[in-house]
Order: structure tokens, then sequence, then C-alpha cells
């Protein structure tokens, strides 16, 4: 096996493991497989170079690729994400349990039923469509 050949199956099975098992939140495999992937195009451009040139590119490759990636990266990965629930704020649901001001109901929305509370002084009749103003938790507050 030529040493283009072995560093292009091994950063296909690196960059393939951190992308479909670790999901990006390793990079070492990221890392070491786009170093793969240089020492890779590096023997296939130069044939004469032999396994120690290719397997000295693998490694300085490798590092340099871990030393300018791993702090953007790692800046990528600590950025917050979004709070779930959020996309439901704004949206319409259905009542499906009657709601008064003094006792929660129920609403259908996105193909499940929630505990509603009404933030409206007057209720919500079943049919009714209502606009989601919070979610607490399980429970959605509801409004006009």
């Amino acid at each position: 096996m030529s040493p283009a050949l072995f560093y292009l199956v091994i950063a296909v099975v690196l960059i393939g493991t951190e992308l479909l098992i670790m999901q990006l939140s390793v990079f070492w495999f990221l890392f070491i497989g786009l170093g793969a992937l240089v020492a890779s195009f590096a023997a296939w451009m130069f044939p004469d170079l032999g396994w120690v040139v290719s397997t000295g590119i693998f490694l300085v490759a490798s590092i340099v690729i871990s030393g300018g990636l791993y702090p953007w990266l790692k800046k990528w990965q600590s950025q917050p994400a979004p709070i779930a629930g959020n996309d439901a704020i704004g949206q319409t649901a259905e009542v499906i349990e009657a709601i008064s001001k003094e006792r929660p109901g129920k609403v259908m929305w996105s193909g499940a039923d929630w505990s509603a509370y009404s933030s409206d002084e007057q209720g919500f009749s079943i049919g009714d469509k209502v606009i989601i103003r919070e979610l607490n938790g399980i429970r959605l507050t509801v409004s006009r």
C-alpha cells in the first residue's frame, strides 16, 4: 500500500468518526484526520517521498492544524445555544380544553397537547386559536 492511499484511508476514518460519532465534540479526530489528508495529498503529488517523509508531513500538518483550529473551534463550541422552547413563542396553537383565568386548560401545538394558562382576563373555548406568549417548563402561557 502506498503512503498516499494509507493516509487517505486514515483521513477518511478519522474525519468520519469525528463527524458521525463524536459530532464535533472532541476535535482531535478531525485535526489528525486533516493532517492525514495533507500527508496523503503530499504523497500523491510527490510519489518519491516515501514513508518517512510522509509520516513527518503527517505529524507536522496535524500539529499545525491543531494549533490553528483548536482556539477557533473551542470559541465556536462555547457559544451559547438557543434556549429550548424559544421556537414556541409567537406560534399559534389550538385550544383543545377550555382555558379560564382561574383554571388551566390544554392546547395543541407542534403535534402534542400542552397544559396552558391564559395571560388574558378572558378565557378561551375549545377550537379557539391562541398565540403562545411564554414557555414555563411544560406549561404554555397563551393570549389572543
